[in-house]
């Protein structure tokens, strides 16, 4: 028995010295360790390698930048490194099982962070150029749903020219520049209107050339390294970007050869990452609210009151007239004390809510990772019926094995924009507050007052009929474009050797875009119909169908090798694009009812109007080589050569060479550079080059016939000659001219750079006088030159930056100038200029038009110099070139009166982050330009008072009486369509255009792991953020914003989280 006995109490003691140590060891161990790994900036870092040091526990931080530990020992030490940042080691607490890492750029490490020149990309220490990264992150705190307005905010190259008249349309796509302009308006014979057409391919949502063609200071677009539309751009989802580089100089924008004068916009999107399979989502509920704060127009009974004054009511030469007139205007105003005060303004808006929703998946294994993202946009307008919708499906698959990479990816998106069957916003501007626009059972009226023969009144009311816009909402109006867009990419990377790669991909996309207009014969545009049009004349339907096809290959050959103190790269390759772009546009009309909305249904095609279709085929080639040389990590050299070819040059310079150099300095790593506590990093750069632009239509490189059908031999078909190209014409070059400083002050607490450039361009194709014996008055040719001049400051400053309470607060800005000014032009740009300058088309000279001439801005306002108002007479004393007065406006007396180029144009912003809230704000400013008041001349002075309203200050500041000293002339009846009374182009109406505006504020939290229900949901960082743009402005001009679309200001109510 007793050994059996010794051997149970043996056994005993092994099982509880096992459950002691065991439980011992149990409580010496946490679970799970969760964290977040951000940067110095709070952006989230995915991939980041994380370990517990003396264990074999590991992790990868997720896309969100989130990372989970299991079995962690108590007092471990958490280990974070990542590829060109510091090593992060910190000591878990008793009890932590959060723990949130910054990560930083040591200062010998900075020039390791590469630039995205799209390309190549390059360590920034060995790249001398001018560029801005941004990612994607910092683009969606700014502007959510606005990729476009984000750039302009957060870079002070980046500039939407102002649009006043379609505000915050969804469907209009806004133009964008970098540093200015290089380039003339496209047609210098429109410059001036408000329709601008071109003689080439139709503007579509997938031509590559034709965004050029209607804006030539429009910047190349790069996605994933090939050439892609503005629009694109615009509706991409946002959360698919993973950072965005702008290429301002030559060093850095050469290498693209005739496409890179305007500057480039290079945009990665999110890669596929190692790991398990992850999904993201990400929703958005976007409010828009009309914003008709800028306009102040009279009520019913102020604009009775100042017709009366004006004389509308009034015909003293013809009595039988004048009583019937007074009859008008007894009859209004009794409408207006019976209560009759309608606001025009809020009958055709509303409060648009959208949504956006995004949805990622990703993961994968060591070899092979794949991504697949599904977007929905719906923005709706502030105009009813206003919208647009946008669907995005991507896919991307990568294979790596040894030093083989293969990726491809497919995207396919349709985007639609319906425009808003109101009409545009002006109609309701000008209508007369003391019609009602529904009679006494609520239906809408199509004619808002009642005949004279209704009433008994002897003659018609003046300016009758008056329609009312809001009839056509309730008629099935059809106004809406749209575009299928279908890409694919496949590339090939082989790492050779070391320091070696290769690299080959080629992209194929096909769009397909279109446009429908209806309108019923029942439609108010038909109301004033020109006598002779019958019945079956009225109603009209339109179709645009488009068909777009671009081939991008791209071939390159990266090499690096570092030996010693000295490191060198050098990237070689070739690019080629064919493009194809077809439209078809037909017209008709007489289409009797609006259920027969279809071109079948027609009568013919209207006035003067045949079906028209259009083909283009560009083709062009372009081959570059980049070499950069670094020593000590001190000293780099950078030189850059392109030589690229084109169908749109002339037959006998097919070939266009480019070249740029640079060169920088780290001064701070001199030895003779002392450690001190202010300057711990300063840097200098330098560039010069060549770049050129190709910004033209074809037609203008070669010959264009049209078939004539009238024109017949030998039962031949004839063709007229409607291009007549010019076979030397050559590229647009830019001699770009750069110097930039960085510099890090006070440990990091204040960071600077600054940027002084100069742009000279030459060759600008302009008309050139030919012999009439040609056919033609003029051909293209090289014959002008611009130089721009401007700089670029952004400050940042971390105040403060707490790693272990999570608190961070930092403040930023940015400010900038660029101006335009003509060097050299084409002699018959004179005829142009004397065309401006008479007084032929009195509708025209209400508004200051462009003048061109060489040694003035191209951005200059140009009008007759005004002395005020004569007080005795209430006439403009107008002041001649010769110094003397008079009350006679004479075109020949236009002068620069203004300057429309703010001397600084910027933004400062600050962003504040406590444990998981954060705020961001954003506000833009302008200071030193000059804007002219249209308002005042359209609304005031030559508002038609017969036929539309007007703004209040006709009544409080315009002359009535001799001896009154006032702003405005003597109120007139019909200003509009006087030839003796209207008001043309003067100085007066120069006001200071500058601002402060508010861009966006941003509120959010992001949830901490550790709370219960983001465990339970299995969530990683969820995030809710408010985003508000345009939440105020305060401008010292006050003019109507939007008169054809209303701007609005947006909301944006986000979430987004990863499981």
């Amino acid at each position: 028995m007793r050994p059996i006995t010794a051997n149970l109490i043996k056994t005993g003691l092994f099982w509880l010295v096992l459950l002691i140590t065991g439980g011992a060891f149990a409580q010496s161990t946490i679970d799970v360790v969760r964290g977040v790994v951000k940067n110095e900036n709070g952006e989230i870092m995915s991939g980041a390698s994380v370990t517990v040091q003396k264990a074999h526990i590991s992790a990868n931080t997720k896309r969100d930048g989130s990372f989970e530990l299991h079995n962690v020992p108590v007092g471990a030490t958490i280990e974070v490194s990542f590829v060109g940042y510091d090593k992060h080691e910190e000591k878990l607490k008793p009890g932590q099982t959060v723990i949130n890492i910054s990560m930083r750029v040591p200062n010998y490490l900075m020039d390791q962070v590469t630039v995205n020149v799209g390309l190549y990309k390059r360590p920034q220490g060995n790249f001398t150029g001018a560029a801005k990264t941004i990612s994607g992150d910092e683009l969606k705190t700014v502007n959510p749903t606005s990729v476009l307005k984000a750039l302009a905010a957060l870079d002070p190259s980046v500039r939407i020219t102002d649009n006043n008249a379609m505000g915050s349309d969804p469907n209009n796509l806004a133009k964008i520049q970098i540093r200015g302009q290089n380039n003339l308006p496209a047609d210098l014979q429109n410059a001036g209107s408000t329709k601008t057409t071109f003689s080439s391919t139709a503007v579509t949502n997938g031509d590559i050339m034709s965004g050029y063609l209607q804006n030539p200071n429009q910047p190349l677009i790069i996605l994933d390294g090939f050439q892609t539309t503005l629009q694109a751009l615009s509706d991409m989802d946002i959360n698919r970007i993973a950072s965005i580089t702008i290429l301002k100089d030559a060093a850095a924008t050469t290498a693209y050869g005739s496409k890179a004068a305007n500057g480039v916009i290079v945009v990665e999107t999110k890669q596929p990452i190692q790991g398990k399979t992850q999904v993201s989502y990400a929703v958005n509920f976007n409010v828009q609210v009309p914003d008709l704060t800028s306009y102040h127009l009279l009520d019913a009974e102020g604009l009775l009151e100042a017709q009366r004054l004006a004389g509308v009511y009034a015909d003293p030469a013809n009595q039988y007239r004048d009583v019937a007139l007074q009859q008008w205007y007894d009859y209004r105003l009794q409408q207006v004390r019976s209560g009759v005060n309608t606001y025009w303004l809020n009958k055709p808006v509303r409060t648009g809510i959208g949504t956006n929703h995004s949805l990622t998946i990703s993961g994968g294994s060591k070899f092979t990772r794949y991504t697949l993202t599904m977007n929905y946009n719906n923005t709706v307008g502030v105009m009813k019926g206003s919208e647009r919708n946008v669907f995005g499906l991507n896919n991307q698959i990568t294979y790596s094995k040894d030093k083989i990479r293969f990726s491809n990816s497919t995207g396919v998106t349709y985007g639609k924009g319906n425009n808003s069957p109101w009409g545009v916003f002006s109609d309701y501007a000008n209508q007369l507050p003391f019609f009602k626009p529904t009679d006494s059972a609520g239906n809408v009226l199509k004619i808002l007052e009642p005949s004279n023969i209704q009433l008994g009144i002897g003659v018609a009311a003046p300016g009758a009929p008056y329609t009312n816009a809001a009839y056509n909402s309730h008629l099935r109006v059809i106004d809406y474009s749209y575009y299928y867009t279908l890409t694919n990419k496949a590339g090939f990377e082989w790492s050779i050797m070391n320091g070696l790669r290769m690299n080959t991909s080629v992209n194929i996309t096909l769009n397909l875009p279109g446009a429908e207009q209806f309108f019923p014969p029942d439609h108010t545009s038909f109301a004033k119909a020109v006598s002779g049009t019958t019945f079956t004349d009225l109603g009209s339907y339109a179709q645009t169908r488009g068909r777009n096809n671009v081939i991008d290959t791209r071939w390159g050959l990266d090499y690096n090798k570092k030996l010693g103190d000295h490191s060198f790269l050098a990237s070689v390759g070739s690019t080629l694009q064919s493009t194809t772009s077809n439209t078809t546009q037909i017209a008709v009309t007489g289409i009797p009812y609006d259920n027969m909305a279809a071109l079948g249904f027609a009568n013919g095609y209207g006035q003067n109007t045949v079906p028209g279709s259009t083909k283009s085929i560009t083709r062009t080639l372009s081959s570059y080589a980049s070499v950069s040389y670094n020593y000590l990590s001190r000293y780099t050299l950078e030189a850059t050569g392109a030589i690229s070819g084109s169908s749109q040059f002339g037959a006998d310079n097919r070939l266009a060479p480019f070249w740029a150099f640079g060169a920088s300095w780290a001064v701070d790593r001199e030895p003779f550079f002392p450690q001190n506590p202010i300057i711990q990093q300063l840097k200098v750069r330098a560039t010069t080059g060549i770049t050129g632009s190709q910004n033209f239509p074809a037609s203008l490189g070669q010959s264009q016939y049209q078939y004539n059908f009238q024109n017949n031999y030998r039962l031949q078909t004839g063709a007229n000659l409607i291009a007549y190209a010019n076979p030397d014409l050559k590229w647009q070059q830019t001699l770009k001219n750069n110097l930039g400083v960085t510099a890090s002050l006070f440990n990091g607490r204040l960071n600077v750079a600054a940027e002084l450039y100069e742009e000279r361009t030459n060759n600008l194709i302009l008309p050139l006088d030919v012999a009439p014996s040609t056919g033609f008055p003029n051909y293209q040719n090289n014959l002008g030159s611009t130089k721009s001049t401007g700089y670029e400051l952004s400050v940042n400053a971390p105040i403060i930056r707490n790693k272990q309470q999570n608190i961070y607060w930092s403040v930023f800005g940015n400010a900038g100038s660029a101006r335009t000014v003509i060097t050299r032009l084409s002699p018959a740009i004179d005829v142009l200029n004397k065309v401006n300058n008479t007084d032929k088309n009195l509708t025209d000279q209400v508004t200051p038009l462009p003048r061109y001439e060489v040694g003035q801005s191209m951005s200059r306002i140009w009008a007759v110099r005004s002395l005020g108002i004569d007080p005795a007479t209430g006439k403009e004393v107008y002041e001649k070139l010769d110094g003397s007065q008079t009350f006679i406006w004479d075109p020949n007396d236009k002068r620069p009166v203004g300057e429309s180029a703010p001397t600084i144009k910027g933004m400062v912003g600050t962003n504040f982050i406590y444990k998981g809230i954060f705020i961001n704000l954003n506000c833009t400013f302008q200071y030193g330009g000059q804007s002219y008041n249209q308002t005042l001349v359209d609304k005031v002075e030559n508002v038609n008072l017969v036929s539309a309203n007007a703004d209040e200050r006709v009544l409080t500041e315009r002359w009535k009486k001799p001896g009154d000293r006032a702003s405005f002339k003597s109120l007139v009846a019909n200003g509009a369509n006087s030839s003796l009374l209207i008001t043309k182009s003067t100085s007066r109406f120069v006001q200071d255009d500058n601002y402060l505006a508010a861009s966006s504020v941003s509120v959010g939290y992001t949830f901490p792991g550790n709370l219960l229900w983001v465990k339970k949901m299995h969530l990683s960082t969820p995030r809710l953020a408010i985003t508000q743009n345009d939440a105020f402005r305060l401008a010292t001009i006050k003019n109507e914003r939007g008169t054809s679309y209303p701007f609005a200001r947006s909301y944006s109510f986000g979430l987004s989280t990863s499981f």
